[in-house]
C-alpha cells in the first residue's frame, strides 16, 4: 500500500519518546549514505517495535522531516525529526502526518479530518472549510493546503491563509473531473499538487495565491513528463503523475506513474518547465514493480522520499544535492 499515493495516493499530547532510528544498508559512502546522481541520501526508517517501513511525507527548511511508520496491520506511527534523531507524535493509528514548517507546526489527516498541530502542542482542527479532510502542505508563514469535500460533494483544493479564521479559498482544476489535491504552498504564494483530468488520470498543477479572485483560484496544468527510459522496464508508458511540494525558488518535486505500475520520482522546475528524474538508488524490483515517490524539498534543495524494497516495503529517505549544504547533514548520522 502506498500511502503517498492518495489524495496524497487523530487528538493527543504531542511530542514523546525519543524513536529508535534503523539506518539501512547503503552501496557506498560513509556513515550510511550513500551519493547518486548528484545528491547524497540517507535511507532510513525511524521504528517501533511492530513498524514494517516507513514513509517521509515532508521537509521543512531547517531540513526537518515528517515520517509515517507503517505496521504490519495497517496503522501507523508518526514521527518527526532528522535521519539520525526522530521524536515520536502522538497522534493515534489512523493519522498520517504530511508537512511541517521551520517552525515544527505539522499538518495532516486524523481519523478523516484535517489537522494542524503547533511546536509540543496538541492537534487542532481548521475552523474552515466544513470538510477538510486533510492538510498537506505548510510555509513558513502559517498558509496551510489540502483538500476538501464540498457541499455537492466535489473533493476540492483550498488554502487557508490564517488557521485561527474560517476564511478559506478554495482551489478548482484547470480541467476534468473537479477533484484537486493541494499538496504544497511556498512562502511566495505558489501552490503545486494534483488534479483528476478528463482522462482519468493524475495531472500536476500550480496555482499562484497572487490570482485568487473572490475566494477561488483556478490551477494551472502542468505539462506531463516525456519518461525516460528505465533499466528494467522496456517499453513503459507515462499513465499518470502527482506534484507533492516545492520550495521558495520555485522547485517542486513529485513522481510519475507508468504502464508497468512502477512509479519514479522527478524534480519539476516550475520556472523553466523542466523535469528532472531521480530515483533512489536502494530502490528494487518486486514482481516488476519499483517505487521512488519524492515528496518534498526545502530551500537547500534538500528532498524527502520513499522507496520499494525487493520484499515491497517502504523506507523513507533523505537526498542532499553534493553542491548544497543541508542543515544537521550528514554529520548528525547514526
Amino acid at each position: 500500500m502506498l500511502i503517498q499515493s492518495h489524495a496524497r495516493k487523530y487528538a493527543a499530547a504531542a511530542l514523546v519518546a525519543i524513536a529508535a532510528v534503523v539506518p539501512l544498508p547503503s552501496r557506498a559512502g560513509v556513515n550510511g549514505s550513500v551519493t547518486a546522481n548528484g545528491f547524497t541520501f540517507i535511507n532510513f526508517d525511524p521504528t517501533s517495535t511492530s513498524d514494517v517501513g516507513s514513509n517521509a511525507n515532508g521537509i521543512s527548511n531547517k531540513g526537518h522531516l515528517v515520517v509515517t511508520g507503517i505496521t504490519a496491520n495497517g496503522n501507523f506511527t508518526n514521527f518527526t525529526g532528522t535521519p539520525a534523531r526522530t521524536v515520536a507524535l502522538n497522534l493515534g493509528a489512523q493519522a498520517m502526518a504530511l508537512g511541517i514548517n521551520s517552525a515544527g507546526t505539522v499538518v495532516g489527516t486524523q481519523n478523516g479530518a484535517a489537522f494542524f498541530m503547533p511546536p509540543k502542542g496538541t492537534p487542532q482542527p481548521l475552523l474552515g472549510p466544513a470538510g477538510a479532510t486533510s492538510l498537506f502542505g505548510i510555509n513558513d508563514l502559517g498558509n496551510v493546503v489540502g483538500q476538501f469535500t464540498s457541499a455537492n460533494g466535489a473533493s476540492l483544493g483550498f488554502l487557508v491563509r490564517n488557521k485561527t479564521k474560517s476564511a478559506y479559498i478554495t482551489i478548482y482544476p484547470p480541467s476534468g473531473q473537479g477533484i484537486v489535491n493541494a499538496q504544497g504552498i511556498n512562502n511566495f504564494g505558489l501552490i503545486v499538487g494534483f488534479y483528476v483530468g478528463s482522462d482519468g488520470q493524475d495531472h500536476g498543477f500550480i496555482a499562484r495565491v497572487a490570482n485568487a479572485h473572490n475566494g477561488s483560484l483556478t490551477g494551472q496544468a502542468v505539462a506531463d513528463p516525456v519518461i525516460p527510459n528505465v533499466a528494467g522496464e522496456p517499453g513503459a508508458t507515462f499513465v499518470f503523475s502527482q506534484i507533492l511540494g516545492v520550495n521558495d525558488a520555485g522547485i517542486a518535486v513529485g513522481y510519475y506513474g507508468d504502464s508497468t505500475t512502477s512509479q519514479h520520482g522527478f524534480i519539476y522546475d516550475t520556472n523553466t518547465g523542466i523535469y528532472t528524474f531521480l530515483d533512489d538508488p536502494a530502490e528494487a524490483f518486486n514482481n516488476g514493480v519499483e517505487v521512488t515517490q519524492i515528496t518534498g524539498i526545502s530551500d537547500s534543495g534538500e528532498l524527502s522520499g520513499f522507496y520499494s524494497d525487493a520484499n515491497a516495503a517502504f523506507h523513507s529517505f533523505t537526498a542532499c544535492p553534493t553542491y548544497a549544504f543541508c542543515p544537521d547533514y550528514p554529520n548528525d548520522l547514526p
